[in-house]
């Protein structure tokens, strides 16, 4: 089964750019990806931080869940140097967050693999990610895309 998903990245620290095509040169070891043509620069939510670059890009992975998928992208933004340390919205080098897969929707919680107890003993995954539908700098890269925002 090939999993057909839509992952938002972000950076705020560093290179921005470097670090979101470190991302997507990442993204591209699970899988097919097709990145957007829009890069936006936005605000830090938080107000911690520096601005941002965001866009999203679709990834044709043959993982076979979506929470394996959440699973490698976190050891993503490990490998590329994100610090979990500082908190939940402190400043990052990149972040990347399942936005959806196509054909499913729900909340999942699991045991965090060994690799990732760094991260508290359970992870969460909820499709549709629910904080999306209301960020233009996750819907605006996804028209671009052609991957029409859910309603």
């Amino acid at each position: 089964m090939t999993l057909v998903a839509i992952v938002a990245l972000g950076s705020n620290l560093g290179d921005r750019r470097a670090n979101l095509e470190a991302g997507l040169r990442a993204l591209g070891t699970l899988g097919a990806v097709t990145p957007s043509p829009l890069v936006m620069e936005t605000a830090d939510e938080s107000g911690l931080g520096p601005d941002y670059l965001n866009t999203v890009a679709r990834l044709e992975s043959e993982l076979e869940t979506p929470c394996a998928l959440l699973e490698a992208l976190l050891r993503i933004e490990l490998d590329l140097g994100r610090d979990r340390s500082a908190g939940r919205n402190a400043p990052r080098t990149l972040d990347l967050d399942l936005i959806e897969v196509r054909g499913l929707e729900g909340r999942w919680t699991w045991p965090s693999p060994e690799d990732l107890r760094i991260l508290g003993g359970e992870l969460t995954l909820e499709l549709p990610h629910p904080r999306a539908q209301g960020r233009r700098f996750v819907q605006e890269p996804m028209r671009r895309l052609g991957a029409a925002p859910r309603s």
